[in-house]
């Protein structure tokens, strides 16, 4: 092999690799409005799918796009009154809890003092700062968390209204462009959609049987904490433990430390149900990511989109690697996202 022929395998290589960094740094500066945006498309696409199953029912375009619409503002309804509002009597609630919390901890803090633990650093107010900190700046940002919140609504609802036009012109464009490889993009594509479909459906289960169990336990705002284990079921390994904590620890205060393991005990049995009995079919679709990439995935996407793309880590990991698996020069890049050789991993 000559220098030419190096420089050329060096440039397939840098080219695609400069490319990606600089859409990266544009999304990073752009974060304010390409997080939302891909929340929107990421809505669009379950919502999407909700439309063309009223389509393949029997109904009109037109009447399965405002059934559709009647079920997107159902769902916007229902946070809005039941989620939000538990959520803030949740935070007029704060200062009873942690009251209850530093007595709880009086009565534990020799056993605490004597394994290494200083109990002062335990109370409420310490471990919920950051989030304390958080939701104080979100409460004083509430004008610009209803912009954003309208935003998000009208792009996924223009998204919605172009979603056939739009996966028609992207057909074409595939078409002209790399005209041999339509069969296998529109292949790689619909399993993307797969994942974002199972996941839902997956998490609407456990969120569901999440919110009946604590509901059961005598648990307060158990649709809050439903809809918390549905929202948090995206983030891979550490979702299901971000979503427990809090009833729990509100089930300990409430009702006592039986609560708190009961809690924990049919939390865990809803989460074993739903993601090894009902998610595992999953993996027969094709659907894999290294375990590593997913949990690094977490932590790039999370930094570079905020809270946005710590929810769509996954997806979005699995566009890139849909993306890459169709050009010759990237298509490494795919195989280091995906699993060992011979192993076949649930993302």
């Amino acid at each position: 092999m000559n220098s030419n022929q190096k420089m050329s395998e060096v440039s397939r290589i840098l080219i695609p690799l400069a490319a990606f960094v600089i859409v990266l740094a544009g999304m990073k500066a752009a974060v304010s409005i390409v997080g939302p945006i891909l929340f929107s498309i990421f809505l669009t696409v379950i919502f999407g799918m909700l439309l063309h199953w009223f389509e393949r029912k029997g109904f009109t375009t037109r009447n399965a796009f405002i059934l559709t619409l009647a079920i997107f503002f159902a769902i916007l309804a229902v946070f809005i009154v039941v989620i939000a509002g538990s959520f803030l009597q949740l935070l007029s609630d704060l200062p009873r809890y942690q009251q209850e919390l530093e007595a709880s901890l009086e009565l534990i803090s020799p056993y605490l003092i004597s394994v290494g633990i200083d109990p002062s650093s335990l109370t409420l107010q310490e471990i919920v700062t950051s989030l304390s900190i958080e939701i104080g700046s979100l409460i004083r940002q509430l004008w610009n968390i209803a912009i954003l919140f309208v935003m998000i609504i009208l792009t996924t609802i223009f998204l919605l209204f172009e979603a056939r036009g739009f996966s028609q012109k992207l057909r074409i464009i595939i078409e002209q462009l790399r005209p041999g490889d339509l069969p296998r993009f529109t292949a790689l594509a619909e399993k993307n959609v797969d994942y974002l479909i199972i996941r839902t459906e997956v998490n609407l289960a456990m969120g569901i049987g999440t919110a009946v169990i604590l509901a059961l336990i005598g648990v307060k705002y158990a649709i809050l904490w439903g809809f918390i284990a549905f929202l948090l079921g995206f983030i891979p390994y550490i979702g299901f433990w971000l979503a427990v904590i809090p009833p729990m620890l509100l089930a300990w205060f409430d009702l006592g430390p039986l609560a708190a393991i009961l809690v924990l005990a049919g939390s865990g049995v809803v989460n074993l149900m739903a993601e090894y009995l009902m998610f595992p079919h999953l993996a027969a679709r094709g659907l894999a990511l290294s375990t590593a990439v997913v949990f690094i995935s977490l932590i790039f996407w999370g930094w570079l989109l905020g809270g946005f793309g710590v929810l769509l880590a996954v997806p979005l990991t699995l566009s890139v690697q849909m993306i890459c698996e169709l050009f010759d020069e990237t298509r490494w890049i795919s195989v280091l996202l995906g699993p060992s050789p011979g192993k076949h991993k649930r993302p």
